[in-house]
């Protein structure tokens, strides 16, 4: 029981000092209430209340003018306040400022050392913005660590961390070691390649997809660990050069990948369909309201 008492008095003691400029500003700030109060109760024969209003109007707008000094210490007071105040209060509402700050780093903290099968975003452009919205839409945790000013988005489920995503240390912060997904864009191939070396070091499970254009660079990011990349240009023009043979190719994309159209997932064959075709495989779907079949695909490993 008394080591108990003294690990309280000891947490007590530690977060007075960390609070130490705010409670001498509050102290400083209520003493000189108390003192102009009184000087001027005394000094201009005004009731308690009067004194005190006017003590708090002058510290925080220098008066409003409907309680003026009229005697040279009751000025002489006034100055002191005007001056010694509003500094003072400054101070209070910075000191105080920083507590919420801190405490809000301390929340998001605390938060990343509890997400686990998390997805990290290591970049920031359009297309890592839309990927964002998709993800957030089905209720995944994101991560994004990039070295911009801020994002464009505020969700619940979503921290941002400013910094290089190719250095360790952000990526830890990101707890990289729990997280499910990564996705990798930087301004240039150089940096996609970078974080994606940065990523693959401190992975454990973790499934990488980088976008890139060049195929040496891809061919290098695959020997380093990364399961799939993705040539957006590639990809789009095959896309516009198929939507000449089939024109609602694009309408049918977006309703299949978006959020609010289909579901599509990828999971693995249930036993009881091992040995059968595809088509009887199908068939099985419908009738008990199984997800439908779209395709096969082999893993390797």
């Amino acid at each position: 029981m008394f080591h108990l008492l003294i690990r309280f008095l000891r947490t007590i003691s530690w977060r007075v000092r960390e609070r130490r400029t705010l409670i001498y500003a509050g102290i400083y700030l209520a003493a000189l209430w108390i003192v102009a109060t009184l000087l001027f109760h005394l000094c201009e024969h005004v009731s308690l209340f009067d004194a005190f209003y006017w003590s708090v109007t002058t510290t925080t707008t220098v008066g409003y003018g409907d309680i003026v000094a009229r005697t040279a210490i009751g000025k002489i007071a006034s100055i002191a306040v005007m001056l010694s105040g509003i500094g003072i209060l400054g101070l209070l509402l910075a000191s105080f400022t920083d507590i919420l700050i801190e405490t809000s780093l301390k929340r998001r903290h605390r938060i990343r050392s509890f997400m686990e099968g998390h997805v990290i975003v290591c970049g920031w452009d359009n297309k890592l913005e839309i990927a964002v919205k998709e993800l957030l839409a089905t209720g995944r945790e994101v991560v994004v660590v990039a070295d911009v000013a801020d994002i464009p988005l505020v969700h619940e489920k979503l921290i941002f961390i400013k910094g290089d995503p190719s250095e360790d240390e952000n990526l830890k912060r990101a707890n990289v070691e729990k997280a499910a997904f990564a996705l990798i864009s930087g301004k240039d191939e150089t940096e996609t390649l970078l974080s994606a070396i940065a990523v693959e070091k401190l992975k454990t499970t973790m499934h990488t997809t980088c976008i890139v254009s060049d195929p040496k660079v891809a061919q290098a990011m695959k020997k380093t660990g990364v399961e799939q990349t993705l040539s957006a240009d590639e990809f789009f023009g095959l896309l516009l050069s198929r939507s000449v043979f089939v024109p609602e190719l694009s309408s049918f994309l977006n309703e299949m990948l978006g959020v609010r159209g289909m579901d599509l997932h990828q999971e693995r064959i249930p036993t009881e369909f091992e040995g059968k075709t595809f088509l009887r495989s199908s068939h099985g779907s419908k009738s008990d309201m199984r997800p439908y079949p779209w395709g096969l695909c082999a893993i390797a490993g």
